[in-house]
């Protein structure tokens, strides 16, 4: 009987590791090809009819050097980092208040409220692009890092408040009545107990929120259009994607994609020090 089950075990221990093999090269592959192109010397690129090298004949840093001596590209990138750093401090600063008094309070048409907020995302950027620009233009906001930090918070915030609502809402009502108990005021309970425990909830809505805001284009054009000193990567790559030869678009590309990883290790050091917290408490 036992023999009978190792050829079955073996199966699907071999179509487990395919999968994951198959998983790892769709993740994996787009990031060597980027990898790869951005460090490529032109020979590595034009063979003449020869076959693509897998890696570089002579592996180069020049499109890194020279991105990073352009005063240009060091501008745009900078300008990335302000805007989607304070999206994100924005973005918490408004949305966490709104989720704890939803998520721990039955407040009167709390559904409706809700519902109204996730609305927000519900129209297509493209269809609520044009009467915000127009707004932000009569504040005078228009082509400021006020006013697309300002935008992309409106994106962004819907999905900050439902994520924080439920990592408030997962917390046991005991803890915050055992704190009350103890002579702990609202204050003190929700930064000392019910915050640390909502860590792990905010610091994926903070990663969602810096991932919105670097990538986004659309509010950023239409904001930004006529004042290149405050364009950000995307409008930048917009500018030159028909640009030759492909290893500087490479680099380009790797550069977009450092900053995200760089700030989601960051912050995931708060989710594993929020989980630990909420396990000792």
């Amino acid at each position: 009987m036992q023999g009978k089950n190792m050829p079955m075990a073996t199966g699907k221990k071999i179509i487990w590791l395919t999968g994951v093999f198959l998983a790892l090269l769709i993740v994996l592959g787009p990031v060597y090809m980027l990898v790869k192109y951005s460090v490529s010397d032109l020979s590595s690129i034009n063979t003449g009819g020869e076959p693509i090298p897998l890696w570089p004949y002579h592996p180069t840093l020049r499109m890194y050097e020279f991105l990073f001596t352009d005063s240009q590209f060091y501008r745009v990138f900078m300008n990335s980092v302000i805007v989607s750093l304070f999206t994100v401090l924005l973005s918490l600063l408004l949305g966490v208040p709104a989720a704890y008094i939803l998520g721990r309070y039955q407040i009167p048409g709390r559904k409706l409220l809700l519902l109204a907020i996730i609305s927000v995302r519900m129209f297509p950027d493209i269809a609520s692009v044009i009467p915000i620009v127009e707004f932000f233009i009569k504040l005078g906001l228009h082509q400021t890092y006020t006013g697309v930090v300002l935008a992309h918070t409106l994106l962004a915030l819907p999905y900050v408040i439902f994520i924080g609502i439920g990592a408030f809402e997962s917390i046991p009502h005991e803890l915050e009545q055992q704190a009350w108990v103890m002579g702990a005021g609202k204050f003190q309970t929700f930064f000392k107990i019910l915050f640390p425990l909502a860590i792990p909830g905010l610091a994926a809505a903070a990663i969602y929120t810096f991932l919105l805001s670097w990538d986004e284009f659309i509010f950023s054009y239409f904001l930004m259009f006529g004042r290149q000193e405050i364009f950000t990567l995307t409008l930048y790559l917009n500018g030159i994607k028909y640009a030759e030869p492909q290893n500087l678009l490479a680099a380009i590309s790797v550069c977009l994609s450092v900053p995200v990883i760089v700030f989601s290790m960051m912050v995931q050091r708060y989710m594993v020090a929020g989980i630990s917290t909420g396990s000792v408490k």
